[in-house]
């Protein structure tokens, strides 16, 4: 009984770190009243611009390595980052152990694990589920491009259908990125 509670008490414990780490990201609203602000934070589009570049490609922010996530791991505003090992990609998601193999200016491909507030039921934070992902659809906010999209390209064989759609649910697959100070 008392190994239960604790369990629960640190579901609870860690739900509300998520759900505080969110806080304070306020959306604000555009001109014409939508919300905006990317990825599983706001409801509407993010107000942020795909450019071609001189090449003709859909990225225009330079070189291949120019192009980020904004990473949440220990900072509720989030953090520009490339490559990262840990990364909080919204308040629901998490991934960990990442190893990419591919990172440039149209997407990433990686592995590694995946966790998140709708699988603390089943107990993913001390087992979290094997992954490859594939990032995309970068934008640009102020000047940075940040991938603003993820797929699930393979799941663990041991991620249950039902954990499978919740995490679909749960971002829709939307990355966060910043909100642009304009």
């Amino acid at each position: 009984m008392q190994r239960t509670l604790l369990t629960h008490t640190l579901l609870v414990g860690a739900a509300l770190t998520l759900a505080v780490s969110a806080c304070g990201q306020a959306e604000e609203p555009d001109e014409d009243g939508s919300e905006y602000g990317g990825g599983a934070q706001g409801t509407g589009a993010p107000d942020v611009e795909h450019t071609p570049g001189e090449d003709g490609s859909e990225y225009g922010g330079g070189n291949a390595g120019d192009v980020h996530v904004l990473n949440l791991y220990g900072d509720e505003e989030g953090f520009d980052d490339q490559r990262p090992t840990d990364y909080v990609a919204t308040q629901f998601t998490t991934f960990s152990d990442m190893e990419w193999d591919e990172w440039d200016e149209n997407r990433a491909r990686g592995e590694g694990e995946v966790l998140g507030t709708w699988c603390m039921d089943v107990g993913c934070q001390d087992d979290p589920y094997d992954v490859e992902i594939e990032l995309g659809d970068p934008v640009e906010v102020d000047g940075t491009w940040y991938f603003s999209t993820y797929t699930v390209t393979e799941y663990d064989d041991d991620m249950a259908e039902e954990q499978r759609e919740a995490l679909e649910q749960a971002d829709d697959g939307q990355l966060n990125v910043p909100v642009s100070a304009e």
